[in-house]
């Protein structure tokens, strides 16, 4: 019954995404959707009672699917008739799996290494179906409502401003541009602060202070030596050298052209005492001419476009650094910002909030950077990323957990900021599936069965359905949101998976040490083939793909049988997603260089270069393990598989004790021992994959 319900809320939730798909309709008013959300989920209703004949059950299941229809619906009133229902589908169907998964882990009696590896094998299917559902609450909040509510503007309201700049070793090529445009702000009471933090060269700091001086008087150099605390140390100290009648501080990177309305369009929201902070989109320029670019602009679009206007909903949002403005007084109130803190503007924004203020999003673009132009550079910019959301939450855990510790902070902050950071664990859980469908294919191959809970029959097709609906969903909020084609959309896709194992990597560390290296730069011998390039950038990627490839060869030729292939499908896929970062660093070594994309890949915006150990941590023992699938492969094809033995029939008075949850809990026959996948994870992070582009959550 439990895996039919499942089966049931997977097929309607997956016919409701399908759905969705027709224009307008995610976000169509309730005489409209509900009448096209009661067809789909009376066609599910009409095709399942056909093939399971249980009319009964099935109408039952469609009276359920409404009721909770009916109750998101009304929880949460902006949303659509059809946006609840693919939420409550989606919901029903992981709550229905989940309990068929308990219910075959713990039917029979059996031994503790079975119970203990079967409850972690449920563990982590409930995290990777909860942060599932959580992406998938982003998607329909955002793109079901009908209508944006918009924070008032006061356009008289103009107070002092001061523009910080912090610059690192950058070239005045790339940082020239950004002060031109800031020259040009119209805006009538303005200070431009140029604060250039560590540059060993001086003639490269020189250069950068004499521009400030042609610029004029609106412009203030400083240059840090030996100064602590990275760029959140340095802006420290560039505040307290302010006047003080400066009452709003922005920040601009050292790689943003601004329009000139910036200010006067954005600032007035400050009228408002309790606003404390207001951030307008992150955007790049210099994109459209190369895919591998494309996809990188677009994956980083996601953020802004579907997770901070969700966020914004509930005064949730997060101070992004750059394009953002902050009120002075509010910044001084929490001790500034917090150099021990990567992601040290985010951070701040959560105990600002702490404090009863309130951040506005304004879903416009007013500026646009440059993104990294190496995939080495990316993934250091995402392993900084990932470690400042892992230090947040060892930081601030019990002000989002623990009640009486959150101070100001309501229960839609807390939750939003913990699985704002919490998600980046999505990458930790696909490599545990990883490791997982490895053990498993291994264990098949040598015709072992692990001490797990398996999967036969109807149920292997479960996982593979939540991973095509959650990926599809993904590609298509970001296409409709941003307004990209399918290509991108999926190039978008493909740099989040790219970037899925540096994020593991950070997310592994920041829990071992809240003060953690950065990753170091691959030393690069001048000349070197970009291939080998590329290869040196994605080593360890490289590796993982392979040893997921060589062994789902393995199992397919050792045991072949329809399970087992199911369970190939899952490993390869895990596979692809490791495989894309040997794309992206082949594909950004084919970067056509401009003059300007010259000067600034090789800049510190681009490379994200800090000191540090390497990333390549665990390639000898995933070498060692690939060398050993591949000559398994070898052996397997040289000798066929043996045979099944011949039955032993158990004494009537002395039956076979069962080591394992019975074949009926399944639909169908289960595969002999010899020839079943010992588990089979029901749903990957990546159904429905964290943005990795997303910006210090």
């Amino acid at each position: 019954m439990l895996l039919h319900a499942a089966l049931f809320f997977g097929a309607l939730s997956a016919a409701t995404t399908m759905g969705a798909f027709v224009p307008g309709i995610i976000r169509a008013r309730i005489w409209a959707g509900v009448p096209f959300g009661l067809a789909l989920i009376a066609l599910v209703t009409w095709s399942a009672a056909i093939i399971s004949q249980w009319r009964d059950f099935e109408i039952a299941l469609a009276v359920c699917v409404l009721v909770a229809t009916a109750v998101v619906r009304a929880s949460l009133r902006p949303w659509s008739w059809m946006g609840a229902q693919l939420f409550a589908g989606v919901a029903l169907a992981s709550l229905a799996y989940l309990l068929y998964a308990a219910s075959i882990t713990y039917a029979v009696a059996s031994d503790p290494v079975y119970l203990v590896a079967s409850t972690l094998l449920l563990l982590l299917e409930l995290a990777a179906l909860a942060l599932s559902v959580s992406y998938l609450f982003e998607i329909v909040d955002t793109l079901s409502r009908t209508s944006e509510p918009a924070h008032p503007v006061d356009s008289a309201y103009l107070p002092k401003v001061a523009i910080q700049v912090p610059a690192y070793n950058e070239p005045l090529e790339v940082v020239g541009e950004t002060l031109k445009a800031l020259a040009e702000l119209d805006y009538p009471d303005l200070v431009v602060q140029v604060v250039d933090n560590n540059t060993p060269d001086r003639e490269i700091w020189g250069a950068l202070k004499a521009q400030c001086e042609q610029l004029g008087p609106r412009f203030q150099f400083m240059h840090l030596e030996n100064w602590p605390g990275f760029k959140a140390g340095a802006l420290n100290e560039a505040t307290r050298r302010l006047p003080d009648e400066i009452e709003i501080i922005g920040v601009v990177d050292s790689d943003y052209v601004v329009k000139p309305d910036w200010l006067r369009s954005v600032v007035g929201h400050f009228a408002d005492p309790k606003v404390a902070f207001v951030q307008t989109p992150q955007n790049y320029r210099d994109w459209t001419d190369d895919q591998y670019l494309r996809g990188l602009y677009f994956s980083y679009e996601y953020f802004f476009e579907i997770t901070m206007p969700c966020r914004a909903h509930r005064n949730a949002i997060i101070f992004a650094g750059t394009m953002g403005l902050i009120r002075r007084s509010a910044l001084e109130e929490i001790g500034g910002w917090n150099p021990d803190v990567v992601t040290e503007d985010a951070e701040a924004s959560l105990r600002i909030l702490a404090r009863g203020h309130a951040g506005v999003y304004v879903p416009r673009a007013y500026g646009q950077g440059l993104m990294p132009l190496s995939f080495d550079g990316l993934k250091k910019q995402r392993f900084r990323w990932a470690l400042g959301g892992v230090q947040i939450l060892r930081l601030h855990w019990r002000r989002l957990l623990q009640p009486g510790h959150g101070e100001r902070l309501t229960v839609a902050q807390r939750i939003h900021y913990l699985l704002g950071n919490v998600q980046w664990f999505g990458d930790v859980l696909m490599f545990c599936f990883t490791l997982l469908l490895l053990a498993t294919a291994l264990s098949t191959a040598m015709h072992h069965q692990l001490p797990i809970r398996r999967l036969t029959g109807v149920a292997l097709g479960l996982p593979i359905a939540f991973l095509a609906t959650g990926l599809l969903r993904a590609v298509w909020a970001m296409k409709l949101k941003t307004r990209c084609t399918w290509r991108d959309a999926i190039a978008g896709l493909q740099v989040w998976f790219a970037l899925s194992w540096v994020v593991t990597l950070a997310c592994l560390r920041g829990l071992v040490r809240f003060h953690t290296a950065f990753l170091r730069t691959p030393k690069f011998k001048e000349g070197e083939a970009s291939v080998i390039k590329a290869f040196r950038a994605a080593q360890m990627e490289t590796l993982l793909a392979a040893a997921g490839i060589a062994a789902a060869l393995v199992m397919l030729v050792r045991a072949p049988s329809v399970p087992t292939i199911a369970l190939a499908v899952l490993l390869l896929f895990q596979a692809t997603i490791y495989a894309n970062a040997t794309w992206a660093g082949a594909a950004a070594e084919g970067i056509h260089l401009t003059p300007l994309r010259r000067a600034y890949r090789n800049s510190a915006q681009s490379t994200g270069a800090r000191p540090g150990l390497g990333s390549e941590t665990l390639a000898v023992p995933v070498a060692a393990g690939l060398a050993a699938l591949a000559v398994m492969l070898l052996i397997s094809m040289a000798a066929p598989p043996p045979g099944p033995e011949p039955a032993t029939p158990a004494p009537a008075e002395q039956p076979a004790p069962v080591a394992h949850p019975s074949p009926s809990a399944s639909p169908s026959a289960s595969p002999s021992a010899s020839s079943s996948p010992s588990a089979t994870p029901s749903s990957s992070p990546s159904a429905s994959p964290s943005p990795s582009g997303s910006p210090k959550r």
